[in-house]
């Protein structure tokens, strides 16, 4: 995953509480370009993105038909965001400051990640990366709660070396969802 200058995943997200019955559904696409530009947008039930390129990170809501900027108010989320850039650029030994990482292989390899902060323990139990055997892409993060609630993120239709068209990561006006699938659709 090292090689790659440029990704495109979509996925489904379910949010499991132990207070619904039924778990929160909704779905996105994670775009992300090297060396450190990341967008996560959700699509569906309801639209948001969030940006990372450097050393800034930007939220926006769709409000009225129109992107309204949110102000960030989550201080760590461009750690987050770096995090999840170096895992999907197969960088995992660059975590062990934040994390005790361990490894387990069978049909599919399995690396979780424990959070050594106890702070962040307090919100986060684990975080469990479900890779192909050969270890050439991600299908599937679980990130455990405490109290036993828990998110998993399930990558579909997934996209190398795409080239994205500008605006994709502007953190003033982003492009348009459909604007980027029209021009990541034409160049495959």
């Amino acid at each position: 995953m090292s090689s790659l200058r440029s990704i495109y995943l979509e996925f489904t997200q379910e949010r499991q509480l132990k207070l619904f019955e039924e778990p929160l559904k909704s779905e996105g696409v994670m775009l992300i370009e090297r060396p450190d530009q990341i967008r996560w947008e959700t699509t569906a039930p309801y639209q948001s993105i969030l940006l990372a390129k450097q050393k800034s990170v930007a939220q926006f809501e769709l409000e009225d038909g129109k992107w309204k900027k949110l102000r960030a108010g989550f201080p760590q989320l461009r750690r987050v965001m770096d995090q999840m850039v170096l895992m999907h650029q197969g960088k995992i030994d660059a975590l062990t400051n934040d994390f005790t990482i361990s490894v387990a292989t069978n049909s599919m390899t399995i690396v979780t990640l424990v959070p050594k902060d106890e702070n962040v323990r307090a919100m986060l139990s684990s975080i469990a990366i479900h890779l192909l055997p050969d270890l050439s892409a991600t299908r599937q993060v679980v990130m455990h709660e405490p109290s036993g609630d828990l998110t998993k993120i399930v990558f579909g239709k997934e996209l190398r070396d795409v080239t994205f068209p500008p605006g994709t990561f502007d953190l003033e006006k982003p492009t348009d969802i459909a604007d980027i699938n029209a021009a990541v659709s034409r160049k495959q």
